[in-house]
């Protein structure tokens, strides 16, 4: 059993949004995780920006309603605070075509760091060259 598990920012969004296709699933699986306390769940201090301007400005959820969903994912969530050797080894990553996005890479780098040997995402061929075990919500759902 996975005892550190890192979270993709897509997965998160997915929680917020029930138009998105993978919503049910990640409301599913995550909210099994949360009830397991023997599992760590991981996310990025960049990611907590990245998730409040995209329901922000993009779901429209609003300043106020943005701001406890913030407070709620500190309160549920490890927060790995990205480190500039974080950046580099995400960059150098790029630059040797490990991976093709540099948010995944970075992702993917703090997972290693947080010694994660899950990584949950619904988009699993951004992390293909992963030495991490990658699952979908859809793979990981029991609906």
């Amino acid at each position: 059993m996975h005892k550190k598990v890192f979270v993709d920012a897509n997965v998160i969004l997915d929680l917020f949004e029930e138009d998105r296709p993978f919503h049910t699933y990640s409301v599913d699986v995550m909210s099994e995780l949360f009830a397991n306390e023997e599992i760590e769940l991981f996310i990025t201090s960049d990611m907590i920006s990245n998730i409040f301007y995209i329901l922000n400005s993009r779901y429209k959820y609003g300043f106020d309603n943005t701001l406890l969903v913030v407070e709620k994912l500190s309160d549920i969530y490890t927060i790995h605070s990205v480190s500039g050797d974080d950046i580099k080894d995400a960059v150098d990553i790029c630059k040797k075509r490990i991976f093709k996005d540099y948010e995944d890479a970075l992702q993917y780098i703090c997972a290693l760091r947080e010694e994660c040997s899950l990584i949950i995402t619904n988009n699993p061929k951004d992390f293909k060259n992963a030495s991490i075990d990658i699952k979908t919500t859809k793979e990981l759902s029991k609906k």
